[in-house]
Formats: structure tokens, sequence, C-alpha cells
């Protein structure tokens, strides 16, 4: 998975990748350990979290769109992309230019 590939680099901005799945808790904890993830991943299988946020069926498929939120070191939101379909993810480059404009 890109995101991990780059977490270092993440790191090295004082940034913290968080990742949400609407899988329930042990499928996603299974996704994690054999992806061998070193960011959080956050379990909404309530879709309570990606719902409020705006994410959640927006592509009518019953899960939570692709989408990435970029905060500032003081919490701001300065950047953030919703997919318009499964495969429109930002890359890890992408948010990281972001972070470094910010």
């Amino acid at each position: 998975m890109e995101l991990q590939e780059f977490y270092p680099k993440f790191q090295d901005l004082g940034a913290e990748v968080i990742t949400i799945s609407v899988d329930n808790s042990d499928d996603a904890r299974a996704i994690v350990d054999k992806l061998g993830l070193q960011y959080p991943v956050l379990y909404d299988a309530t879709h309570e979290v990606t719902t409020a946020w705006h994410v959640f069926n927006v592509l009518q498929d019953g899960v939570s769109a692709p989408a990435a939120y970029v905060f500032d070191a003081s919490g701001n939101l300065v950047a953030y992309k919703i997919a318009a379909n499964i495969s429109d993810r930002p890359s890890a480059s992408e948010l990281l230019n972001t972070l470094a404009s910010h």
C-alpha cells in the first residue's frame, strides 16, 4: 500500500496518517496485519464517522468513498479530496506536497 511505503516521509513532516475502514474490526485488522500497516486504522463499521464526513455511500456502493483530508499542525483543514470513483485517490506524493506547502 502506497501510504505505508511513504509513511516515514509523512512522519518526517510531523504528520500522522490515519485511515478509516468501514469493514468490521476483525476484517479490518486482518487487512492491517496482512499488509503490515504501521499507521493507525480506525474502524467505522456503523458508518457514523464516514457518514458525518459525507463520504459513506456517495458512490452508491455501500462503502466509504476514497477520501483524503489534510490538516496543518494547528488542526486547520487545508485540503481535501473525495473521490469521484473507487480508483480516484490522491497519491502519497500529492498529499506530501500539500503538507510541505503548509
